[in-house]
């Protein structure tokens, strides 16, 4: 055997070893056992009088405008019927809930990995166990029927029983031959809904609604979140990006950047926890604020610069940067949001098409090409700084057409001028943002240095991160 397939072999082991010892130690720290009845209980009631299961429940109704049909109330109980046997799977470690496949394929990476995850097919709820196999992930699906899960020739009153058969017999599961070994448990940034108290409405979007929550975390101390609440229409759109956006906030650490906390994905709603900006909004603390010193709006724009220069170290395009999508912390710092567009770990994008774009935003090669790059997000941090100097009274291009603003973008040798009354510098950075060539244009080190020029821009070596 050679060298480097020993050193393989020894590092799976030790992986391996490290695994076990990890979910030994989540299991003895984990949530008590729930009794495993309630996994079969209620939803062997619904299901005998619906001729259904959890892996096949029925399709919901459309609203009709007539009174509703007395078939309602057996749909409601089988849905409540669900529930149950989802806060029962908590209880479990390898249950991971509502996770998109790609995710899992990320998660699992050492031969016999396994967890349990819910997904649907066609609106219907399905039960599915992913194994890592040899070279890929194999995605099993579990059957429900008379209160009995079933997987392929194995029946068992429980999941939990099923599942503890198939490790300690090590049977292959046709066609594939895979085999369960290690249970692959939730990561620290999965949350239950249980953990998380509502408090009040904040705000809605196209993805759903903000709300102000209570977080208890893993050492049951509570803070203040912001939780997205995802709207549940269209679940798959939401789980993709859900979990993008999640996988994607786990990377950063820096004051400029809002901070993620967590996901809860084991039932519906989907919600992703983050930092609850005390600050509010940048748009409306400007509007509150009318006569904000120029002092203060430099603050906000440097602190900008900063974040961007992070996210660019990092290979990261945010694609939406404008100030919509900047919110204040507790000490008025401008912390960049809503990373739903961003993309990562690629210099540039091309889109064949640009659909329900902020064309006031985007630069020139956007418009033309579909080009997406740090470069374009210099060019809309320009139109950032303006909208901070305008105290943000108003979208850019106030009074035009996103049409006429688009004229002015691509032909005119500057798109817009720093708002009357800004300091000098204001105009200066505005000019490096906005030149044509996307290769002559400043990059965020040179922006942060033109606004900050005794501060080192924050930078990292690339290649650093760990996805899990």
């Amino acid at each position: 055997m050679s060298m480097s397939r020993r050193k393989a072999l020894s590092s799976m082991k030790s992986a391996r070893s490290r695994r076990q010892k990890d979910v030994e130690m989540k299991s003895a720290k984990g949530p008590s056992p729930v009794a495993e009845p309630v996994e079969n209980r209620k939803v062997v009631e619904v299901v005998q009088e619906q001729k259904s299961s959890p892996s096949n429940p029925p399709q919901p109704q459309k609203e009709q405008a007539s009174a509703p049909s007395n078939r309602q109330q057996p749909q409601d109980e089988a849905a409540q019927a669900f529930k149950q046997v989802d806060k029962a799977l908590t209880a479990h470690i390898w249950y991971h809930g509502l996770i998109p496949r790609k995710e899992v394929e990320d998660m699992l990476k050492i031969q016999g990995d396994f967890l349990v995850r819910k997904t649907t097919v066609a609106r219907q709820v399905k039960y599915c166990l992913s194994v890592k196999h040899t070279s890929d992930t194999k995605h099993v699906p579990l059957g429900f029927a008379n209160g009995t899960w079933t997987l392929k020739d194995i029946s068992k009153p429980s999941l939990k029983e099923l599942i503890d058969e198939l490790v300690q017999t090590a049977k292959p599961i046709p066609p594939s031959g895979v085999i369960l070994k290690t249970p692959f448990p939730r990561p620290d940034y999965y949350f239950l809904h249980e953990h998380i108290t509502m408090l009040k409405k904040l705000g809605h979007g196209e993805f759903g609604e903000v709300h102000l929550g209570r977080l208890r975390l893993k050492n049951d101390e509570e803070i203040d979140v912001a939780v997205k609440v995802l709207k549940s229409t269209h679940i798959k759109k939401s789980q993709l990006s859900a979990f993008f956006e999640a996988k994607l906030m786990r990377r950063f650490d820096h004051p400029n950047i809002v901070r993620f906390y967590g996901v809860a994905p084991q039932e519906e709603p989907i919600m992703i926890i983050i930092e609850l900006a005390a600050g509010g909004s940048l748009k409306s603390y400007c509007k509150s604020h009318a006569e904000i010193p120029s002092s203060k709006l430099l603050q906000f724009a440097t602190d900008g610069a900063r974040g961007m220069c992070y996210l660019a170290a990092r290979q990261v395009i945010h694609r939406d940067l404008a100030a919509r999508n900047c919110l204040l912390g507790q000490n008025d710092e401008l912390k960049i949001s809503d990373f739903g567009l961003s993309i990562a770990d690629r210099t540039e994008m091309k889109l064949d098409k640009l659909k329900s774009v902020p064309i006031k935003w985007l630069a020139p090669e956007t418009l033309r090409q579909g080009l997406f790059s740090t470069k374009t997000d210099v060019w809309s941090y320009g139109v950032l700084l303006w909208e901070i100097f305008a105290r943000c009274a108003s979208d850019p291009f106030p009074g035009e057409t996103n049409a006429k603003a688009k004229e002015h973008i691509l032909n005119d040798p500057a798109p817009m001028s720093a708002p009357e009354g800004s300091p000098p510098i204001v105009q200066e950075v505005m000019n490096v943002c906005f030149v044509k060539n996307p290769e002559e244009r400043a990059d965020f080190v040179k922006v942060l240095k033109l606004l900050s020029p005794k501060e080192e821009p924050p930078t990292i070596p690339l290649g650093t991160f760990q996805t899990y």
